[in-house]
C-alpha cells in the first residue's frame, strides 16, 4: 500500500519576468507504508525541494502529493498544520535551540501542539532512552557530539508520533562511523515504530545501507527509479552510474585512461552465497586461461554480502569462450568492458 504518491509534481522558482528555474519537473513516484525511500542526487537536483514539497513547506507549481490517502494540496491551512505532525523532519544542521536542554528541545514540538506537561515529560523521557541518550536529557547542544545533536533531533522528530519520517542530509555532516550509527538507528525506529522513511543524500554509501528503493535525480527529474540492489548492481542511467563509480572505484579512474587490457576486460558483480567461491581459482584450473585481478572489493547492501571483481581475462580464444559460458551459468552479473 502506498503511504505518499506523487504525480505530476512540478515546482518553478522566479519572479514573473524574471529567468525561471526548474527545481522539480513532473515527478511521478510512489512510496510504500514501511519503507526506508532514498532520494539521491548532486547539490541542485532538486532533493531538498523535493521533500519540501512533501510536507507542504514548498507549494507546488503544478502536480499533486497524497499522503496516507489525502491530497494536501485540498488541506485548509490549519488542517494541514495539524497533518504535518504525522511528518517528523530530520535535518543536516539539527537545528537545535542552543538555550533549551536536551529535553527541553524534544519536549518543543508536543509543547507547540499543545499537549499536557505529564504526558509530555513521559513521551520526552521514553524517546531519550530509544535514541540512547538517556542520560543527556539536563545537557545543552554546545555540550554534545554531532552524533549526539542528531540524536536529538531524531528524538524530537518522532515527538509527536508522525507516521513518516523526513530525512534531510540528515549525516552529510557526520563522520562515517557517526554515520552508520544513525542509520542503524533509522532503520531500528522504522521497525520498531512503523514508520515510512524518506531519505536524502548525495551518498550512495548511506543508500545501499539502509534503504529498499531509491530515487536519482538529476536537473529536477527522476533519472533512475528501483529496488536499491538493482539499481546499485545494473546502473542504467549516467548519472547513476556515476554515483555507483565513485562508491566501488571506476577502473578508468583507477588504471588510469591510458590502460590497454591484454585481455577481455570483465567487470563481476556477484551476492550472496557466490562471494565465497574460489572464482578466479575455477577460472585458472577449468579454462587455462589468466585472470589479472585489477580491482575487487566486498560490500554491504542491505545487509547482503555484495562482491566486485574487475578482470583482465586474458588466453586462447576457446579457452576464454568457456570461461564466459561459466560466468554466465553463475548467480552472479557480468559484463565485457572492452
Amino acid at each position: 500500500m502506498a503511504m505518499i504518491e506523487v504525480k505530476g509534481l512540478t515546482k518553478t522558482f522566479g519572479a514573473k519576468g524574471a529567468v525561471m528555474v526548474e527545481a522539480l519537473v513532473d515527478v511521478d513516484l510512489s512510496i510504500e507504508a514501511g519503507e526506508i525511500f532514498g532520494v539521491i542526487g548532486l547539490s541542485g537536483a532538486g532533493k531538498s525541494t523535493f521533500i519540501r514539497c512533501l510536507n507542504r513547506l514548498e507549494v507546488p507549481t503544478s502536480g499533486s502529493v497524497v499522503v496516507d490517502g489525502r491530497d494536501l494540496g485540498g488541506l485548509t491551512r490549519e488542517e494541514l498544520r495539524a497533518f504535518r505532525r504525522n511528518m517528523g523532519m530530520i535535518f543536516q544542521s539539527f537545528n537545535l535551540l542552543s538555550s533549551r536542554t536536551v529535553a527541553g528541545n524534544v519536549a518543543f514540538s508536543m509543547e507547540a501542539a499543545g499537549k499536557g506537561r505529564e504526558e509530555t515529560k513521559a513521551r520526552v523521557a521514553e524517546l531519550l532512552e530509544m535514541v540512547g541518550l538517556a542520560d543527556k536529557a539536563k545537557a545543552y547542544p554546545a555540550q554534545l557530539s554531532g552524533g549526539q545533536k542528531q540524536r536529538v533531533g531524531i528524538a524530537r522528530a518522532l515527538a509527536n508520533n508522525p507516521k513518516i519520517l523526513l530525512s534531510d542530509e540528515a549525516t552529510s555532516s557526520l563522520d562515517p562511523q557517526t554515520t552508520s550509527s544513525i542509520l542503524s538507528l533509522i532503520e531500528d525506529l522504522k521497525h520498531r515504530l512503523g514508520l515510512t522513511v524518506i531519505l536524502i543524500t548525495h551518498e550512495m554509501k548511506v543508500i545501499t545501507e539502509i534503504c529498499d528503493r531509491v530515487a536519482v535525480m538529476e536537473s529536477g527529474r527522476v533519472v533512475e527509479l528501483g529496488p536499491v540492489m538493482e539499481v546499485f548492481t545494473d546502473p542504467k542511467h549516467p548519472t547513476t552510474k556515476n554515483f555507483v563509480e565513485a562508491a566501488q572505484s571506476n577502473y578508468e579512474r583507477f588504471l588510469g585512461p591510458e590502460f590497454k587490457p591484454q585481455g577481455k576486460l570483465i567487470r563481476i558483480i556477484f551476492m550472496g552465497d557466490i562471494t565465497t567461491e574460489p572464482l578466479v581459482y575455477n577460472l585458472i584450473k577449468r579454462f587455462d586461461v589468466e585472470p589479472n585481478i585489477l580491482q575487487a572489493n566486498l560490500d554491504v547492501i542491505k545487509g547482503q554480502t555484495t562482491g566486485n571483481l574487475l578482470l583482465d581475462l586474458s588466453g586462447r580464444p576457446a579457452a576464454l569462450e568457456g570461461a564466459l559460458d561459466y560466468l554466465r551459468g553463475l548467480n552472479l552479473i557480468f559484463k565485457v568492458l572492452n
